[in-house]
């Protein structure tokens, strides 16, 4: 399996009294074709730890390379192209753009890579995530649930190879939450593409391939099942 990603001695720290440094010498190796889970306590730096994964966030030290481009230290172009065709987030509170309709953010991401604007594609995959009815809605038209799976479908659509995905299980019930992981799963599978889930779920979180507890700056490697 090809390898996508590489931390090594990542740390990252924040101001304050005292200083709070969620990533304190952090490794970890994400290869094509798998979905590793991160879980842990609220708070201690699992979003941060995205961040940093996707280029958002630089660390103090250490290196964060994505097929070979340390994001720690990359020009605002590198991951200008990084974030158009390589990683693609998932965030834990639902950005659209409100003037945009549902389809519309969905055509966006299309757009933003540069591929041809498919609208069978887009109108299946609004079905699929159970908002075929809300295609021409806005965004202040739609529930929590349904603003979180539209960010879901948007990422999804892009060309991305590496998936980073916050909570992507809030606001959603248990049958949402079960299809939007079956979808996460399937992003895996047969392509040389992967997944880094933070989830509070521990029940969803054992089912990915590699599970880690993200614990005093480092992350503990744990049984998947």
């Amino acid at each position: 399996m090809e390898k996508l990603m590489e931390l090594t001695g990542v740390v990252k720290e924040f101001s304050s009294s005292p200083v709070v440094r969620p990533l304190d010498g952090l490794g970890l190796t994400v290869r094509s074709g798998r979905m590793v889970a991160v879980t842990g306590v609220s708070g201690k730096g699992k979003s941060t730890l995205l961040n940093v994964m996707g280029g958002l966030l630089r660390p103090e030290s250490g290196e964060v390379r994505y097929r070979g481009i340390d994001l720690a230290r990359a020009s605002a172009a590198q991951l200008d192209a990084v974030h158009r065709r390589g990683i693609g987030f998932v965030f834990q509170t639902p950005y659209l753009l409100q003037a945009l309709a549902a389809y519309e953010n969905l055509e966006l991401a299309l757009k933003m890579t540069g591929e041809k604007i498919a609208r069978d594609r887009i109108f299946a995959l609004l079905e699929e995530l159970g908002l075929g009815d809300r295609a021409q809605h806005l965004p202040s038209a739609l529930s929590a649930g349904q603003k979180r799976r539209l960010v879901l479908g948007r990422a999804l659509l892009a060309s991305h190879d590496l998936l980073l995905a916050d909570e992507p299980t809030n606001d959603l019930d248990d049958t949402w939450s079960a299809k939007v992981f079956s979808l996460l799963r399937d992003f895996c599978v047969g392509e040389e593409r992967s997944v880094v889930l933070v989830t509070h779920d521990r029940t969803y979180a054992s089912q990915a391939d590699e599970v880690y507890v993200l614990e005093n700056g480092i992350l503990h490697g744990e049984e998947a099942t």
